[in-house]
């Protein structure tokens, strides 16, 4: 029975009945939450003795008077002259509180059961006695703070690892699955403890104080897992040709500005036999890839065949620009043949076409005379040497 409906039939406020579970006059069940709340659940016989008790605070039987003779029955027959003395000293006005202890035998043992029920009658016309209760500040602020704590090492990991994945704003989220079980599974102690909560059972308090540890230190394992969910943005659809991530900084540099066409070669707009038309890819490829670390990583790469025409006159736009870039310095240029490609490379770090090991930035324009093929690649590093340059797992 809940707290609620006890109070409705003994007639004492929930918060009278708290502060007799709290001096331990009465025992009732309780599940505990993770934060340490009780709720309580009354049997017919937890009613029964708030019953009783709340006969003899209409008496003035003080707390201590209570537990003594719950205690004790023998104690009742010290306790009772004190309660009559303190009577008639100082609730003289109160003659049928008076009259009725005056027929109690003070020479007899009485249980509260048995002092209960001879007072019973006299008492039926007295209010239920709503104890006065000094509120204990620096215990309540102590339970308060208490249940902060408690509640953020409980719910930290998880709040900690949501704001992690929230807040990444990759432009195409990978998301790794592996990272996603393992931070789930660093979980587990913060959601048994929700769990056990609401279960009964021995060592329950013990277990979730071992628990609650665990939750201390799953908290750093879960944050730096939560990193790893989002491993990087990546994509190769067609129609995300140069959007890329807002601190990606291929959206600051002129020379990829200029040299990735704006409107390239890749497709074209086929009229159907209905009069619409349908986008056509032509043999084009495309790759972004985006990582960001203690610094960044980036591969920008585009691939379609043109017609003889716009092939040569690709091919003479491209060196332009290559060549008025590596008169203005800043950066190393090579102009070497790959297999079937003529490369033009403006780099800084490591010779093209080697293993990075250090920072390295390259952007490359290549053409296959054979085919009309041309490619653009922009890759970067201020990782030192995390991940290869991206052009060294193409076939060339």
């Amino acid at each position: 029975m809940k707290i609620k409906r006890v109070c409705q039939l003994t007639g004492l406020s929930d918060r009278t009945i708290r502060y007799y579970i709290e001096e331990g006059l009465i025992s009732p069940s309780y599940t505990e939450n993770y934060t340490g709340r009780r709720t309580y659940n009354f049997s017919e016989k937890d009613i029964k003795e708030l019953n009783d008790i709340a006969v003899l605070r209409k008496f003035d039987f003080t707390i201590e008077e209570i537990r003594s003779i719950i205690s004790n029955a023998e104690t009742s027959r010290a306790i009772l002259p004190d309660v009559i003395s303190r009577t008639e000293a100082a609730l003289i006005h109160c003659q049928e509180k008076l009259a009725a202890l005056s027929q109690i035998n003070t020479e007899q043992s009485y249980s509260i059961a048995e002092l209960a029920e001879n007072l019973l009658k006299a008492s039926l016309a007295l209010p239920a006695r709503d104890e006065k209760i000094t509120v204990n500040i620096a215990k309540t602020l102590f339970a308060a703070l208490k249940s902060v704590i408690i509640s953020g090492i409980v719910w930290l990991p998880i709040i900690l690892s949501l704001i992690v994945v929230i807040k990444n704003n990759y432009q195409y989220p990978v998301f790794n699955p592996w990272m996603v079980a393992a931070t789930a599974l660093s979980f587990f102690p913060s959601v048994v403890v929700l769990v056990i909560s609401k279960i009964q059972f021995p060592f329950r308090q013990i277990i979730k104080r071992v628990l609650l540890v665990f939750c201390v230190l799953s908290v750093p394992v879960s944050f730096i897992l939560s990193l790893g969910i989002v491993s990087k943005s990546e994509t190769t659809a067609f129609e995300n040709y140069r959007h890329f991530d807002a601190d990606c900084i291929a959206n600051r540099n002129l020379l990829f500005q200029e040299l990735f066409p704006v409107w390239p070669h890749y497709f074209e707009n086929v009229k159907q036999a209905d009069g619409s038309y349908e986008t056509v890819y032509s043999d084009a490829k495309y790759y972004y890839h985006y990582y960001r670390g203690f610094d960044y990583t980036f591969d920008i790469y585009a691939q379609w065949p043109l017609n003889e025409a716009e092939y040569h006159e690709e091919i003479s736009r491209a060196s332009a620009l290559f060549h008025n870039a590596e008169a203005n310095g800043g950066c190393k240029f090579a102009e070497i043949k790959k297999e079937n490609y003529h490369c033009l490379i403006l780099y800084s770090g490591d010779e093209p076409f080697t293993a990075a090991t250090d920072n390295y930035s390259y952007i490359i324009f290549a053409g296959n005379e054979e085919g009309k093929i041309v490619r653009y690649i922009y890759c970067c590093s201020l990782e030192n040497g995390a991940d290869q340059p991206y052009y060294l797992s193409l076939d060339w």
